[in-house]
């Protein structure tokens, strides 16, 4: 039989709204009464209804990340730790690969929409085109150039490790073009925790947000020492 809110109540001690607190990860909970509720969860194998969740509050509590390829060390880097910046906010993460490709970039745009999904960070390639619409918040990740009018969260040593305007332009070409290993050698595991905390942070201030607001691009500092010896 499955375990239900209720039951992960009693076997706790606690009313259904504190079970409800802990599973939203709100603040005021106590950690006593903390440790008892998880620990009735884990006995229980209980799992909360997401459609439901979503209903209640108009949110599911999962973001989409759209990355070229898992098979570069540094996107597999990336994605854990945007995946360890969504668990500290009580967030789930899908992930989709999408090679560098402008097609798959717009179809995972558009798919992502039929999906219980409150926003979507995306690393664009350097030719993805403004067609794409979502219907939920997106954050451009990286330097790759791109005509899709989001946020955006970049790391300066884009910037900084080049010598002038024609060098950034050449290496932007470069990060989002698919030609994703000139960018892992300038990039680094070190740089992955801010950039991927700055990013899931301002996605869900857009998912919690009501209203337009002006668009934003943050640009994370490099870790000077390992973009350093990197760049030797």
């Amino acid at each position: 039989m499955t375990a239900r809110m209720r039951d992960v109540a009693q076997r706790a001690g606690v009313s259904v709204k504190t079970v409800s607190n802990v599973i939203n990860h709100y603040p005021h909970v106590t950690p006593a009464t903390r440790a008892k509720v998880e620990a009735a969860i884990a006995a229980l194998d209980y799992r909360p209804n997401l459609g439901a969740r979503s209903l209640r509050k108009g949110s599911c509590g999962v973001i989409a990340l759209a990355i070229p390829d898992l098979a570069l060390e540094y996107f597999a880097g990336l994605a854990g730790a945007v995946g360890r910046a969504a668990k500290k906010r009580g967030v789930a993460v899908l992930i989709e690969q999408t090679d560098g490709d402008r097609v798959a970039e717009e179809l995972a745009l558009d798919g992502l929409r039929d999906r219980l999904v409150d926003g979507i960070l995306l690393w664009p390639s350097a030719s993805a085109g403004a067609a794409a619409v979502p219907s939920r918040p997106v954050v451009l990740l990286g330097e790759g150039r791109s005509d899709l009018a989001f946020d955006r969260v970049s790391i300066e040593y884009a910037h900084s490790l080049l010598a002038g305007p024609s060098d950034h332009e050449a290496f932007a070409d470069k990060a989002g073009s698919g030609d994703h290993e000139a960018f892992a050698e300038k990039a680094g595991p070190g740089d992955h925790e801010a950039f991927a905390d700055k990013a899931v942070g301002l996605l869900l201030d857009r998912v919690a947000a009501v209203g337009p607001a002006e668009r934003r691009h943050l640009v994370i500092p490099a870790i000077r020492q390992g973009a350093a010896s990197r760049s030797r």
